[in-house]
């Protein structure tokens, strides 16, 4: 007699809604993942991030003073996104979503130069969602937000700092009234600003509700276990090598992006910094109709791709469940 195959023991795991859950083909959101899993994370954490940047870019900003009081991003998606799955791929799938969605759709693409913001925003996600251990910790969702934000930000500051002070950037300079320590301080202010509203109103505020209330709810779609408290994904680089190594590198490559593209503006010659640029004329900037437009598409596109790569994964492995009776 041919007995059916019995889930193993360690195929059971516990979520915040039920004591258990079983699949035949349940990977750890950290390790392991098919080809499959990896391009739904990155599909969804490019629809989601892109469609947020376009949202956040259309919202009011208010200027007091130097200050100019807006949202840069809204970080809680990526965090989230970050903290209940994989970080390597959300990290590398969020910053394409601003590029491919609310840079390219929408006509306003600076060519290879905006690797640099690339970068960085990949960096601080990857970070943030190393942060988080337990999705259901509020105050490991709240610093995993701000240290997003600062690494992110800070990054950027220092990179334009030195843009200032090497020469090629002497139009930032004058905006200052050609102090330089007036504009050092402008970044600060900056940096604080993008904190509060970015990083805690936008920020923490919807994480630490959103986080704990999607734990072990979307990770079984993708065939996922949910993030184990105990065995939490660790700052970790490519191919055994050691991640601050890897950081170092990234923010090094995004300052030398930076500063080739402030040196080609300053020169007035367009080059390397600028393949692949383009943008809409004076007048054709999208309104905020095309925008709901562009992000209803974007929706649907992301939708239907992680619904077609989960309804593929089902069908394999109620396959291979039969295959095993």
């Amino acid at each position: 007699m041919i007995r059916s195959a019995q889930p193993r023991p360690d195929d059971s795991i516990r979520t915040p809604s039920s004591d258990s859950f079983e699949s035949a083909e349940l990977r750890h959101s950290g390790d392991g993942l098919s080809s499959s899993q990896k391009l739904m994370i990155l599909v969804l954490s490019m629809t989601l991030y892109g469609v947020g940047d376009i949202v956040a870019s259309v919202l009011p900003e208010i200027s007091v003073g130097p200050l100019e009081l807006g949202v840069s991003y809204f970080s809680f998606i990526a965090v989230v996104l970050a903290a209940l799955l994989n970080p390597v791929w959300v990290a590398l799938g969020a910053p394409l979503g601003e590029l491919v969605f609310s840079d390219m759709l929408l006509g306003d693409f600076a060519g290879l130069s905006e690797l640099e913001g690339y970068l960085e925003t990949a960096l601080a996600i990857y970070v943030a969602g190393v942060i988080v251990r337990d999705p259901c910790r509020r105050a490991q969702l709240a610093l995993a937000c701000v240290t997003m934000v600062l690494i992110d930000k800070v990054s950027g500051g220092i990179i334009d700092i030195v843009k200032v002070a090497v020469g090629i950037d002497p139009e930032t300079l004058e905006e200052s009234d050609g102090l330089f320590s007036a504009f050092v301080i402008a970044e600060g202010l900056d940096i604080i600003v993008t904190v509060a509203f970015s990083g805690v109103l936008f920020g923490i505020l919807p994480a630490i509700w959103l986080a704990p209330r999607l734990y072990g709810k979307i990770e079984p779609i993708m065939g996922l276990r949910p993030r184990d408290p105990a065995d939490p994904p660790r700052l970790r680089g490519p191919g055994g090598i050691g991640f601050w190594l890897v950081a170092v590198f990234a923010v090094v490559a995004a300052a030398a992006i930076a500063l080739l593209a402030a040196w080609e503006e300053f020169v007035g010659k367009q080059g390397l910094s600028t393949i692949g640029s383009f943008e809409l004329g004076a007048d054709g900037q999208p309104g905020f109709g095309l925008l709901a437009v562009f992000g209803a598409v974007v929706v649907a596109l992301g939708i239907i791709i992680v619904l077609a790569v989960a309804s593929k994964r089902r069908r394999r492995s109620a396959r291979e469940s039969e295959g095993q009776r």
